[in-house]
């Protein structure tokens, strides 16, 4: 059977059609049956024609209501025990012209997104070229009031946020970017779409959520120690309060510097033991 994406089609001056108003006087539930009818066809793409079974079994339309909207000639047999709807397709659309429509629809949706995508991946292309050409401008391609200077503290490690794009997959890429732990991926990138896809009073901004990402990345703690991105975002990590950075620990000797300065200890003992002891004079007393 067609899809139920569609439409059927009454006049305006349904109410005052002169079949219509004659079977309100002689049976009035024909006249529901013949709307159950014209939504029967336009569903399933039939051209005004019902099968007679499916007409009682499908419809539940009485002998009585069937006679009565033969009798205005609302219903016509067809001669293949079935019925045909008066000017039908005068009113509503036939099942080619429906599928044409559908043909063209897939295609405009199809070249829709074959642009949108062109677009994303020649302004990914172009970010990409700025940045290489950024990073290999040398000095006396700077202006005369411009000088590379490198960051320093804490804004070393910090990575500017970008303005935010309006590309799905891309602002996924921007994000990702920043988020310390890449766990995940797969959910991260399901959960990240249902928060930005919050309406209303839920609705999520994507600066909030690349802020919390660089909040994360600048406390600088251990990646294992920082939930994955799917939790982080279906818990509403980016509403946290910054944290201070983890204190790096102290550099400690490497396994085989322990190991020798235990090795050395040992020897140091092993030759203490073996010195012999040497035996105290006795002085005479005077």
């Amino acid at each position: 059977m067609a899809g139920r994406r569609g439409y059927a089609k009454l006049k305006n001056d349904f109410y005052l059609n002169g079949k219509v108003k004659e079977l309100r006087v002689v049976c009035p539930s024909a006249v529901g049956a013949f709307v159950f009818a014209i939504a029967y066809c336009s569903d399933n793409l039939t051209d005004g024609r019902i099968p007679d079974r499916d007409l009682r079994y499908v419809l539940g339309v009485t002998d009585e209501e069937i006679n009565a909207l033969c009798k205005v000639e609302l219903l016509e047999p067809d001669g293949n025990s079935g019925y045909v709807i008066h000017d039908y397709t005068e009113h509503n659309s036939r099942r080619d012209q429906v599928e044409k429509s559908r043909e063209r629809n897939a295609e405009n949706y199809r070249k829709r997104r074959f642009n949108r995508d062109s677009t994303a991946t020649h302004r990914d292309e172009s970010e990409l070229n700025r940045t290489k050409h950024k990073n290999t401008r040398t000095q006396e391609h700077l202006p005369d009031n411009k000088s590379p200077n490198p960051p320093t503290g804490a804004d070393a490690d910090r990575q500017p946020v970008r303005e935010p794009s309006s590309d799905e997959a891309a602002q996924f890429r921007q994000f990702w970017s920043l988020y310390p732990n890449h766990d995940y991926p797969d959910a991260a990138v399901r959960e990240f779409k249902r928060v930005l896809r919050r309406t209303g009073t839920e609705r999520v901004n994507l600066v909030a959520l690349l802020q919390g990402a660089q909040m994360l990345r600048d406390e600088q703690r251990d990646p294992r120690y920082i939930p994955a991105a799917s939790k982080w975002l279906h818990d509403g990590g980016w509403k946290n309060k910054p944290k201070p950075r983890a204190r790096q620990p102290d550099r400690q000797a490497s396994r085989a510097q322990q190991n020798q300065d235990a090795n050395a200890a040992l020897i140091a003992r092993y030759v203490q033991e073996e010195i012999p002891q040497i035996p105290r004079k006795e002085i005479p007393a005077c």
